[in-house]
């Protein structure tokens, strides 16, 4: 017994000095990628830094895509491109009260690079709906929230980024693309 505390003991502070440095990388997430780069070749060194990168954006890519609403929870059909971040969406609402995370995710460095061209529909038939981009701890920014047509440019800095949609009784219908 007491040979078992020792090794988790020993393994508790094994992980915890191998971890030390990457608790600094994660904090400095708040404050941008220059802040990540520097931090991270602080810590591990310049050769192992896009090596260290390429670890935080996978991790940060998983945790990205559990916001989003899984396809059985989706009211419409989302068809995804070459990332999270890109796609189709099309749906017929019927009194339905809720948030759905349609695109996005939490890279760091998007590969596709950072601009977005949003082009979408709202046909609001009774209810409420606004479709959003919302970005890291920022307020929401409303993208269209009454009838008509909505197309523009975004740039997405780093960090968490999301394109939803945010219904109150609504009745109407969306299409979405993404690219």
């Amino acid at each position: 017994m007491k040979k078992k505390r020792a090794f988790y003991i020993i393994l508790l502070c094994g992980c915890i000095l191998t971890l030390s440095g990457c608790n600094r990388i994660y904090k400095a997430l708040s404050n941008g990628t220059e802040k990540v780069l520097e931090v991270a070749s602080d810590t591990v060194g310049d050769a192992p830094k896009n090596a260290a990168l390429d670890v935080m954006d996978t991790v940060n890519e998983i945790g990205g895509n559990s916001v989003l609403t899984s396809e059985k929870s989706l009211q419409g059909e989302r068809i995804t491109g070459i990332d999270n971040y890109v796609g189709t969406y099309s749906a017929e609402y019927n009194n339905f009260s809720k948030t759905e995370y349609l695109f996005g995710g939490t890279n760091i460095e998007r590969e596709s690079g950072n601009d977005l061209s949003v082009t979408c529909t709202l046909q609001i038939d009774n209810g409420t709906a606004k479709v959003f981009w919302t970005s890291g701890s920022k307020e929401p920014v409303i993208l269209i929230e009454a009838d008509g047509t909505y197309n523009e440019t975004i740039t997405l800095p780093s960090g968490g980024n999301y394109i939803g949609i945010e219904c109150e009784d609504f009745t109407g219908y969306l299409e979405m693309k993404v690219e």
